[in-house]
């Protein structure tokens, strides 16, 4: 018998089926594994016009290449090869033109597996070039997005009742199940593109006007490719459940920045910055946003911790980390970043056991009989019963002492069948000790499952969200040695958070624009910017993170570097030295300029 057996013989199969995850979507309403945030648009497209997830398409079946009498992903030259053959397509027959196909396929619409180059790898994803991207199911698995999508799709509607997304009653920015004129991104990108036949539902009904000359030819291929499958993927079926969750994360004030910078974002510049630049500035905005509701949620979590109860929305703020302008280049603010960015590491490491914590009370809470029918509602905020759940943690609930004691109860009965089984001694001393019986069970359950499971989970959350390593996200990681207490030495990953150009570029393009109705012009100064970093994103420039004592000098020397990139970019301007005549602009034109 192992540890997981005997907690299956004391708290049932089915609850520790519940328990044994890294997942409680009242909190983060997506699966803690690595995920691309490249990869979610497609998604994000078919939700929208369809109101519900994505199922099994056409896209292996039409273009799969054979292996073992299996149908697999296949490679470019596999695509390319079947391209050349259908209406459309002249002038490729040679294989120099066939290779030339390829290379645009892979320049424009797909991307092979683990990123590789070349013409034969196996392909893992489409680029969002157009709407119909939407029709190729990649990845296969739209698990393998790890719920992102769908909680992306649920904060732009925000939908303030229910827990499931419905479909748009009234027109707004981001209805769901609409027509390509009723959601600004499907009208965005899905030019050249009408509903046809009587049943807007229907899975063939879109159709691409051959006629239409808006498309360029990067996206013209997509469509050619998308065409192929003949019709849309169907809804999600079996294991996956079709509905699109309307749950909210716990961060409501990094949420609601996210939506208001992505919906000015998209209204503003959508039809002018030139579409392969402002999709990679649409990422930077998505993994800003992304982070931004990862950090604080942290922090949240590590005060309801320390007290049993959330900040309240005013009181929500990102966890301070500070800013390496040079990205890397500066070894003195690079070696300053890292360090911040570890101190968040280390408040990474116990979101395993906070919850598990939460998952632990919330399958106690649901099957009490004196409890269950007054529980507070989950959808689509679930604060107030986040709070409910540290109530009874930290024993101030009426019916609390019950609870515990049953906690309690559970945690030595786990504890002698681990002695009678002669197993597990370290496991058996976290569940004698003296301590909260509910956080010792969290803690048992943590070091039987592991940090492959746990906490491993949690840092490639971190990885995806930043876009660690791209060149549109916020952040580099790079190995470094490390001597331990007993002198070995050992290669671990550090982090440090950098501002890329593309980055940059959003952060100041948003700001300079009012999230009011209109969203017309506003000034904005080099000090509001900073300004703007700290408070809203967390994002330390000119000053030193709270916890943290940087020199004066290096937070001057981080500025200048800040200073002097706006300016090589083209968006910052002063005719002197004065702080107020720093002023940011504009360098692609926004919808309305003249």
């Amino acid at each position: 018998m192992n540890a997981k057996e005997v907690y299956e013989s004391v708290l049932s199969v089915p609850t520790v089926k519940k328990l044994w995850t890294a997942n409680y979507q009242p909190v983060l309403p997506f699966t803690p594994q690595e995920f691309s945030i490249g990869a979610i648009m497609p998604a994000i497209f078919y939700m929208f016009r369809w109101g519900h997830r994505r199922g099994k398409g056409k896209f292996i079946e039409k273009y799969g290449q054979i292996q073992n009498e299996k149908k697999l992903p296949p490679s470019i030259d596999h695509i390319a090869g079947m391209l050349k053959q259908q209406t459309g397509f002249e002038g490729f027959e040679s294989m120099t033109t066939q290779a030339i196909l390829g290379d645009m396929l892979l320049s424009s619409c797909l991307e092979n597996k683990l990123r590789q180059t070349g013409r034969t790898e196996q392909v893992q994803r489409a680029y969002p070039t157009h709407y119909l991207a939407s029709w190729i199911d990649l990845p296969k698995d739209i698990a393998n997005l790890r719920f992102v999508p769908e909680m992306l799709v649920a904060i732009l509607l925000h939908q303030e009742d229910g827990s499931i997304i419905q479909r748009s009653k009234k027109r707004t920015h981001f209805s769901i199940g609409s027509g390509f004129d009723e959601n600004l991104i499907l009208s965005l990108f899905g030019n050249g593109m009408e509903i046809s036949g009587p049943h807007k539902t229907d899975l063939t009904s879109d159709s691409f006007c051959e006629e239409d000359e808006s498309v360029g030819i990067d996206q013209l291929l997509t469509i050619r490719l998308a065409q192929g499958c003949g019709e849309a993927p169907t809804k999600a079926r079996g294991g996956d459940v079709e509905q699109i969750s309307n749950q909210w994360p716990l961060a409501v004030n990094a949420m609601s920045y996210l939506r208001e910078d992505f919906s000015v974002f998209v209204q503003v510049y959508g039809t002018t910055i030139p579409r392969q630049t402002f999709l990679q500035m649409l990422e930077s905005c998505i993994s800003l946003g992304l982070s931004n509701i990862y950090f604080s949620t942290i922090s949240m979590l590590s005060e309801w911790e320390k007290t049993g109860t959330l900040p309240t929305t005013e009181q929500q703020k990102p966890l301070a980390i500070f800013v390496d302008c040079s990205s890397g280049n500066d070894r003195g603010l690079r070696r300053l970043a890292e360090e911040s960015m570890s101190h968040l590491i280390q408040r990474i490491s116990r979101l395993p056991t906070i919850l598990m914590t939460m998952r632990i009370l919330d399958e106690e809470i649901t099957f009490d009989e004196q409890l269950r029918s007054t529980l507070p509602i989950k959808y689509p905020i679930a604060a107030e019963f986040i709070n409910l759940l540290g109530s009874i943690l930290f024993a101030t609930h009426p019916d609390s002492r019950d609870i515990l004691r049953s906690i309690n109860k559970s945690c030595l009965k786990i504890a002698d069948a681990l002695v009678s089984a002669e197993i597990e001694p370290e496991l058996q001393e976290i569940l004698n000790k003296e301590s909260n019986p509910v956080i010792k069970l969290s803690e048992a359950l943590c070091y039987s499952m592991g940090e492959a499971v746990q906490y491993n989970q949690y840092l490639k959350v971190l990885n995806s969200s930043l876009m660690i390593d791209e060149p549109n996200g916020m952040a580099q990681k790079r190995k470094v040695t490390q001597k331990n207490k007993a002198g070995k030495t050992s290669r671990i990953d550090v982090r440090s958070i950098v501002l890329t150009n593309p980055m940059l570029d959003f952060i100041v393009h948003r700001h300079l624009r009012k999230a009011a109705k209109g969203k017309g012009s506003k000034p904005l100064t080099f000090i509001e910017l900073i300004q703007i970093l700290k408070e809203r994103y967390g994002l330390y420039v000119a000053e030193s993170p709270p916890g943290m004592s940087i020199p004066v000098e290096m937070l001057l020397h981080n500025k200048r570097i800040l200073e002097r990139r706006l300016r090589d970019l083209g968006v910052l301007v002063g005719v002197n030295d004065a702080e107020s005549m720093k002023r940011l602009r504009q360098r692609f034109n926004a919808v309305g300029d003249e």
